[in-house]
């Protein structure tokens, strides 16, 4: 059995690019995976949250920590990310495991906020 995963959930979002919706549900996907594979953790988070500018997603666990170099999944991830101009970030917090975060600006009337 894998780690409990503590969702963050808003009601609603703002309206999303289907492209927005696939980057953020495979980027999900994959850091969810290497929580099960690598970290070694009893449990996990997922947070969506709606800023004024942009999406945030975040996939936090308590685990291991990185484990050398990144691997195919984080490129990936980072691949899908400049598909929807979006921003990965990967990193080992001060009290243990590993958190992504990606970043998807918003668009108003075509153009995105920067």
């Amino acid at each position: 059995m894998g780690p409990d995963i503590e969702r963050h959930l808003p009601g609603e979002l703002p309206r999303l690019t289907p492209e927005e919706e696939l980057v953020l549900y495979r980027v999900a996907q994959e850091a969810l995976t290497n929580v099960v594979r690598h970290a070694a953790s009893e449990r996990a988070e997922l947070s969506l949250e709606h800023r004024p500018d942009r999406v945030r997603l975040r996939v936090r666990d308590h685990g291991r920590g990185l484990q050398g170099p990144p691997g195919g999944g984080t490129q990936g991830m980072r691949e899908r990310a400049l598909l929807v101009n979006g921003e990965l970030a990967v990193k080992e917090p001060a009290d243990g495991g590993v958190e992504v975060t990606l970043d998807v600006p918003l668009q108003e009337a075509g153009l995105w906020y920067r």
